[in-house]
């Protein structure tokens, strides 16, 4: 399934990145100083204390890795029963293909302005509260259509009162 990715500006990203490292960076120097608090402390203190403490560390880890691991397990099952019970569902009807006449008739286009409109890269579209094109301006032909003939008399093209 592809998702419309709009691409993100470099300044952005790049804050993004720098805050990352930042905290890669704190949580090393964090794992540092304790690795060496542990190993300073097992110098000055009773062997045996010290030898409690790092297994009551090591308890409380395999603690958390136990319920990582059976998190994990329960996300992966719930994953795999719904791909299962949605294998033969299609979540979202695909849209018929269009031709251009039906095209050009849902929007109440003239077939040939509908195919011009397809050819621009940039271009500004004035609908009614239906939906229905009023009117088309195209920068790059420096054009203003009228989408039908029978709206060209709409508030955007007279004069207000004066």
């Amino acid at each position: 399934m592809n998702l419309i990715r709009t691409p993100r500006h470099w300044l952005p990203r790049l804050f993004d990145i720098t805050l990352t490292l930042i905290a890669w960076v704190v949580f090393a120097w964090l794992l540092y100083n304790g690795i060496i608090e542990l190993i300073a402390d097992q110098r000055q203190g009773p062997r045996i204390d010290t030898d409690t403490q790092i297994l009551s560390g090591l308890n409380s880890l395999l603690l958390y890795l136990v319920l990582g691991l059976l998190v994990a397990c329960i996300l992966i099952v719930w994953a795999k029963y719904r791909k299962k019970q949605a294998a033969g569902f299609e979540r979202r009807k695909r849209v018929p293909i269009m031709s251009d006449a039906s095209l050009s008739s849902s929007f109440g286009v003239d077939p040939r302005l509908l195919k011009l409109i397809q050819k621009q890269q940039v271009l500004t579209v004035h609908n009614d509260d239906e939906g229905h094109f009023l009117s088309v301006e195209m920068p790059e032909l420096k054009k203003h259509y009228a989408a039908r003939k029978k709206q060209v008399k709409s508030a955007l093209f007279t004069e207000p009162p004066v």
